[in-house]
């Protein structure tokens, strides 16, 4: 089996080869004769290094070998010229220079220094194997914690990305030192491992993990031990709505698309990966009692670590405390029901619930500029939970609920709910105003005048009687300004004509409707009573063809979808590709949504949490993992609040954002 090497963590490993010693010491010479004059070209040398001018520190290094031998910094000299032709490219010259200082000095103070300066050569030559053996001798010979350490991460990073296992085979038994021999060991095992061979990974382990605990990366090995030993062969349940024995084959195809999604997923995962991992698939006939009695066989099997499903709200609910309280993690892909996830510590919602998708219709909206919103939501459950979420995220946010009107599912008449709002709105657009006519004392005319305003304004509009509004008065703080002196305002009444007056002062209108038919019914009305704002809605609006149909009253609306397939990124065409010849058939959305969710969680799996609550633990810890589906952000809430926000406008329907929400207040969580 081919093991495939992780890419190059690049910054880490480019942080430690620029890093290599700025001086050589003059506290011990490997030669007691010493020379003034070579001490002024040294030190002149050793400005020219710290200044990184390497071409100049490069010629005097070796002007102290050359003009004047065998003096006090003839080796100083030798290993400094060696780092600066390091740091200017010329890794044969260094080499060449590091490997004469070797010879001729075999017992000088500054040989781990040459090694180490050595091993960076190699590895900018691709020489893997001799740039490894260089830092092991650099680690085990060094006096200093620093250069051991720097050795034994570069050391670690070079045996993980690019030593082959006959590499490593090779430079294990040279290696002098256990820090050594752990770091070389953890890799050799975790490629034996790999390859199958679970018996020989452990042999090589086991000595290592009885090594004191203060010996560097010796936790590591103990951990790939564990996680070798619990190794096995595992199970991952999934409860889906097979409906096996139902007569009418058009009841199995959710069920039939979640499962293929979840067994190519396995299949994929099983080919590079241990554990082995086995579905264990049961038919919840899309009863929550089924589906209940399922999980609990489940639960009692101690090899199933995980169990997708079930996939609907009521079947969740039903199934979520059992899970919960035998500790085995439950991810609902589907299910959208506010509370599921709340139900306990180790159930999870992959899919964003009516609180999410409310309030990231408002978090979106608010970070466009919008302040000032409407709601019109059917007073059904469903969309009266987004409109309620939508209305609390609007509070949090410092924004203005102008109105908010519910009508009853499938009405067609709004003309009530939206006359209604339409009078809310053009009041909170009539201006607040002094009326100088009466109510103002003399206190309040001296108060006026303090503020700045001229007498001769006050005094013609105490002699016209007159009103004024308050931004004419003090600009846009007028209100505020007024109130703070507690100068009496009221609202100028403006007699509107009918429908003819616009109403503009709504940013946003949110609109949850229940199903896609209610976009003409609902865009129609709102062109009809003049609104001119922003619509907002849900994934019912997410029908091109009822959008198109109404694109004169709908060209520009904004709604939120769990599910956005880049069709045109190329991974995705090869995975498309790889289940067209498995399965002779595109995958649909409910494909994507099954091998995403069992992708996610085998992820976890082949990083190390193969328990049940190593599982747990991970999983409240994703941030922002991508499927081809969705996006998934799942944190205490133990809820996705990861959405996709869609646009039609000029006929076509495409992706504007993605937002994240981040719970704030967090829930009951799993204890690492």
């Amino acid at each position: 089996m081919e093991f495939r090497i992780r890419p190059l963590r690049l910054f880490s490993l480019t942080l430690l080869l620029s890093i290599v010693l700025t001086g050589v010491s003059s506290a011990q010479d490997d030669s007691l004769l010493f020379r003034p004059d070579v001490e002024r070209v040294f030190v002149a040398a050793m400005r020219h290094f710290s200044g990184a001018r390497f071409d100049s520190a490069a010629a005097q290094f070796v002007r102290c070998m050359r003009d004047f031998p065998y003096n006090h910094r003839t080796t100083g000299a030798m290993v400094m010229a060696g780092k600066a032709y390091y740091r200017l490219g010329n890794y044969r010259e260094s080499v060449r220079l590091l490997k004469n200082f070797l010879d001729l000095y075999p017992k000088s103070t500054y040989l781990p220094d040459a090694h180490y300066t050595l091993g960076l050569d190699y590895f900018r030559m691709l020489r893997y194997e001799d740039a490894a053996s260089e830092l092991s001798i650099a680690f085990e010979t060094a006096p200093d914690d620093l250069t051991r350490d720097r050795s034994l991460r570069l050391l670690d990073e070079l045996a993980m990305n690019y030593l082959s296992l006959a590499d490593l085979q090779l430079l294990l038994p040279s290696a002098a030192s256990d820090a050594v021999k752990v770091t070389l060991t953890i890799h050799l095992a975790e490629r034996i491992y790999r390859s199958g061979d679970v018996k020989s990974a452990q042999d090589l382990l086991q000595p290592i993990a009885m090594l004191p605990p203060s010996t560097p990366n010796v936790n590591r090995a103990i951990e790939l031990l564990q996680r070798i030993q619990f190794s096995g062969s595992i199970k991952i349940g999934a409860v889906l709505p097979l409906m096996l024995k139902a007569q009418q084959a058009t009841m199995r195809e959710l069920g039939v698309d979640l499962l293929d999604g979840m067994r190519m997923a396995v299949e994929e995962y099983n080919q590079v990966n241990l554990p082995k991992v086995n579905l264990e698939v049961r038919d919840s006939e899309r009863d929550p009692g089924i589906a209940a009695r399922t999980v609990t066989e489940l639960c009692s099997d101690d090899g199933v670590v995980a169990i997708l499903g079930p996939v609907f709200s009521n079947e969740a609910f039903a199934c979520a405390g059992i899970a919960s309280a035998k500790g085995v993690p439950l991810l609902t892909p589907t299910a959208t029901a506010n509370g599921i996830a709340s139900i306990g510590p180790y159930v999870f919602q992959l899919n964003p619930d009516f609180e999410v998708r409310g309030r990231t219709m408002a978090r979106y909206a608010f970070s466009r500029g919008s302040r000032r919103f409407a709601v019109l939501s059917p007073a059904d459950v469903i969309p009266k939970s987004m409109a309620d979420a939508f209305v609390d995220e609007v509070a949090k946010l410092g924004g203005e609920l102008i109105d908010l009107q519910w009508y009853a599912t499938g009405a067609t008449d709004l003309r009530v709910q939206l006359s209604t709002m339409r009078q809310r709105a053009l009041d909170k657009g009539e201006p607040y105003v002094v009326n100088f006519a009466s109510r103002l004392s003399f206190e309040d005319l001296r108060k006026i005048l303090m503020t700045g305003v001229e007498a001769h304004v006050v005094d013609s509009l105490v002699e016209w009687g007159s009103s004024i509004p308050v931004q004419d008065l003090w600009g846009k703080d007028g209100k505020k300004i007024a109130d703070s002196l507690m100068i009496p305002t009221e609202r100028a009444v403006i007699k509107y004509d009918s429908l003819g007056l616009a109403v503009t002062n709504i940013d946003d209108i949110f609109l949850p409707i229940t199903s896609s038919a209610e976009i003409g019914i609902v865009s129609s009305q709102l062109k009809y009573f003049n609104f001119r704002t922003r619509l907002l809605g849900t994934g019912e609006w997410n029908d091109p063809a009822e959008l198109d149909q109404n694109r004169q009253y709908t060209n520009g609306v904004i709604f939120s979808f769990d599910s956005h397939v880049d069709e045109k990124d190329k991974e995705y065409q090869l995975f498309v590709g790889r289940y067209q010849r498995t399965m002779n058939r595109k995958p649909n959305i409910t494909v994507l949504i099954g091998y995403d969710a069992t992708k996610l969680l085998l992820d976890q799996i082949a990083k190390g949490s193969s328990r049940r609550n190593d599982l747990a633990v991970a999983l409240s810890n994703i941030n922002r993992v991508k499927g081809w589906h969705t996006t998934f952000s799942i944190g205490a809430s133990r809820v996705n609040t990861a959405l996709s926000l869609l646009e039609f406008k000029n006929r076509t329907v495409r992706k504007v954002a993605e937002i994240d929400l981040i719970e704030e207040q967090p829930q009951d969580t799993i204890q690492p």
